[in-house]
C-alpha cells in the first residue's frame, strides 16, 4: 500500500474518532449533569433526525442520484444498483432485528429506556396471563368476562405468608378483599369449627363490605400461600366502573353470612402477628416506566447483562463506523480528479460525521442514565462508551482499507445494509424514546431540528 494508502486510512481513523467521540461526551453529561425526561427525549429525537439526514444524503442518494442523471447506456446498470440499495437496505434492518433480539434476550435492552419499557410491558403482560390461568376456573372469576378479570387484576397486589402466619385474626379490622392465587387457608371461628379457602377463593369480603372487624382467623397452615389484594379505595373505584363487580362481591358476601350467621357474635382476640415479604405491586400498563426494583430485577435475570449491553451498543456503532470510511474513499476520488493535492479537511464528509456527531451524543446521553439508574458504576460505562469510540475509530479505518479494492456494486451493498440498521435503529428506540421522555410534537420538531442541523453541514463541504 502506497503512503498515501496508509494516510487515509489514519485520516479514516480521526474521522471515525470524531464521529464516535460525542458517546464519552454525552455519557459523563448524562452521568453529571441532571436533566429533565423532556430535555433528554428532545435530545433523542435530534440525534435521530440529524442520523435520518446523514444515511439518506450519504448513503442512498449518491445511488438515487445515479440512477437519475444516468444517460440511456448507463441507466440499466444504475437500476441494478439501485434496487440491489434497497435490497441490502432491507437486509440490513432484517440483521439488525435479528442481532438484537439476541442480544436483548441476554439483557441487551436495558441500553435503551425504550427497550426497557417494552420489556416490561412484554413482562407484565405475561404475568398477567398467568394470574388468570391460575384463578380464571375459579367460582368467583368463572362468571366474569375476560376483559373485566383483566382490568380487575390490574389493581391487585401480591401477598405472601409463609407456613404457620396469620393472614388476619378475630378483631382485625378489614380494609383489604384477598385471593387466594396459590395454596390454601384454614379460616376458624371461635367455636373451632373452620373451613379451608384454595385457588380462586375470596377472603374477608363480609367483614370488608360491611367495614367491620374480622369474624374469623386465616392461617396458612399447610405451607406458604400467595393472596391478591384489593384495597378499599381500588375496590370503590373499581365498583363505579363496573357495577357487576360489586354485585358479584354483595351475592357472594349474602351467601357467607348465611353460612356463618352464628359466629357473628363472636369477641375479638389477639391481633395477628405475620410478616410480608417484600415484593413489588403488579401496576400494568402499556408505557409504564418499571420501578428501581424492578429494573434490579431485570437485570439480575441476565447474569450477562454488562456484556449483552456492550454488545448492543456495539450493534448500533458498526454500521455507521465501517461507512465513514467507504464515504470519505468516494470524495478521495472526486477530488484526486481534479489534479488538487489532498488535504485532511478535503476528504471529510462533514455531512456524514457531524450528523453522526450530533447523533452519539445524545443516544450515549440517554443509554448511560438508564445504566446509572441500573447500578452500573460510573467507569464502567465511561470505559464502555470510550471502548466504542475506539472501536468506530478502527471500523472507519477498515472501510477505507477494503473500500479501494472492492467494486462500486458491492459498496453500494454495504452502504445499504448499514443504511437499513441504522435507519431500524432509529425507528426502533431512538424515536419512541424521544416520544415517550419529551411530549410527541417535542419529539417531533427536535427530529426536525436535527435533520436541518446535519443538513447544514453541507454548507461547509
Amino acid at each position: 500500500m502506497s503512503d498515501m494508502g496508509h494516510t487515509l486510512i489514519v485520516w479514516a481513523a480521526i474521522l471515525g474518532a470524531i464521529a464516535a467521540g460525542s458517546m464519552i461526551l454525552g455519557a459523563i453529561v448524562g452521568i453529571t449533569t441532571p436533566m429533565s425526561n423532556s430535555t433528554v427525549g428532545a435530545m433523542c429525537g435530534f440525534g435521530a433526525g440529524a442520523l435520518i439526514s446523514a444515511l439518506a444524503i450519504e448513503l442512498v442518494s449518491p445511488t438515487v442520484e445515479a440512477l437519475a442523471h444516468a444517460d440511456l447506456a448507463d441507466r440499466s446498470t444504475e437500476i441494478q444498483h439501485f434496487i440491489t440499495l434497497l435490497f441490502a437496505m432491507v437486509g440490513g434492518g432484517l440483521i439488525f432485528i435479528v442481532l438484537d433480539q439476541i442480544l436483548s434476550s441476554h439483557g441487551g435492552y436495558l441500553r435503551k429506556g425504550a427497550y426497557v419499557i417494552a420489556q416490561h410491558a412484554k413482562n407484565k403482560s405475561r404475568r398477567q396471563s398467568e394470574l388468570m390461568q391460575s384463578i380464571g376456573n375459579s367460582s368467583f372469576f368463572n362468571s366474569m368476562s375476560p376483559d373485566l378479570m383483566h382490568e380487575l387484576l390490574k389493581m391487585l397486589h401480591p401477598k405472601f405468608i409463609v407456613q404457620g402466619e396469620s393472614l388476619f385474626n378475630i378483631g382485625d379490622m378489614s380494609h383489604e378483599l384477598f385471593i387466594v392465587r396459590s395454596g390454601s387457608l384454614s379460616l376458624t371461628h371461635s367455636d373451632g369449627s373452620s373451613r379451608t379457602a384454595e385457588r380462586g377463593d375470596l377472603l374477608g369480603e363480609v367483614s370488608f363490605l360491611a367495614n367491620q372487624a374480622h369474624s374469623t382467623t386465616a392461617v396458612s397452615e399447610h405451607g406458604p400461600a400467595e393472596l391478591l389484594v384489593l384495597h378499599k379505595t381500588q375496590y370503590e373505584k373499581f365498583a363505579k366502573l363496573h357495577p357487576e363487580f360489586a354485585a358479584t362481591v354483595r351475592e357472594l358476601a349474602s351467601e357467607r353470612i348465611l353460612e356463618n350467621k352464628r359466629h357473628l357474635d363472636q369477641t375479638a382476640i389477639a391481633k395477628q402477628q405475620w410478616a410480608n415479604l417484600a415484593i413489588d405491586a403488579l401496576r400494568t400498563g402499556g408505557a409504564e416506566v418499571p420501578s428501581a426494583t424492578e429494573l434490579n430485577t431485570m437485570k439480575e435475570e441476565h447474569s450477562n447483562a454488562g456484556m449483552a449491553i456492550w454488545l448492543g451498543n456495539l450493534l448500533d456503532v458498526i454500521p455507521e463506523s465501517f461507512v465513514i470510511g467507504t464515504v470519505m474513499l468516494t470524495l478521495v476520488s472526486a477530488k484526486a480528479a481534479s489534479g488538487v493535492p489532498l488535504t485532511f479537511f478535503d476528504v471529510m464528509p462533514l455531512t456524514l460525521v457531524g450528523a453522526l456527531f450530533l447523533s452519539n451524543f445524545p443516544e450515549a446521553l440517554s443509554a448511560s442514565v438508564n445504566m446509572k439508574q441500573q447500578g452500573f458504576s460510573t467507569t464502567k460505562i465511561i470505559l464502555l462508551w470510550t471502548t466504542l469510540t475506539v472501536i468506530c475509530a478502527v471500523g472507519a479505518a477498515f472501510g477505507a482499507y477494503i473500500g479501494e479494492s472492492i467494486p462500486h456494486s458491492a459498496m453500494i451493498v454495504v452502504e445499504g445494509i448499514a443504511a437499513g440498521a441504522m435507519l431500524t435503529m432509529i425507528g426502533s428506540a431512538m424515536l419512541p424514546e424521544a416520544a415517550h421522555l419529551s411530549s410527541p410534537n417535542m419529539a417531533g420538531f427536535s427530529t426536525l431540528v436535527g435533520f436541518v442541523a446535519a443538513v447544514g453541514f453541507k454548507l461547509f463541504e
